[in-house]
């Protein structure tokens, strides 16, 4: 039997850990559980999903491909096309 590996789908994971990670997130300060941490505690949290973030970025090739595509795409649909000068004026 031939060994396959699966097909990946990157996106759909991404979309799906930030949803899931997201919505915990809104659930805990919706109950308050982010008032009864102190000021250090809650910036260890940051520093820990900022540095796993960072480090899931440049240690997964897939990852990073799915991200760059999407800055990319970002990048190119907000920029408006060009116009002339002459192309402002309204004819007579």
């Amino acid at each position: 039997m031939k060994k396959r590996t699966p097909p990946e789908n990157t996106p759909r994971v991404i979309a799906t850990a930030i949803g899931f990670f997201g919505a915990a997130a809104a659930l805990g300060w919706m109950s308050g559980v982010f008032t009864l941490l102190s000021d250090e505690e809650l910036a260890a949290l940051a520093i820990f999903a900022a540095a796993f973030a960072l480090l899931t970025y440049f240690e997964d090739r897939g990852v990073r491909a799915a991200v760059n595509r999407a800055f990319a795409a970002l990048r190119f649909r907000s920029a408006a096309p060009a116009r002339s000068p002459a192309a402002r004026r309204v004819a007579p």
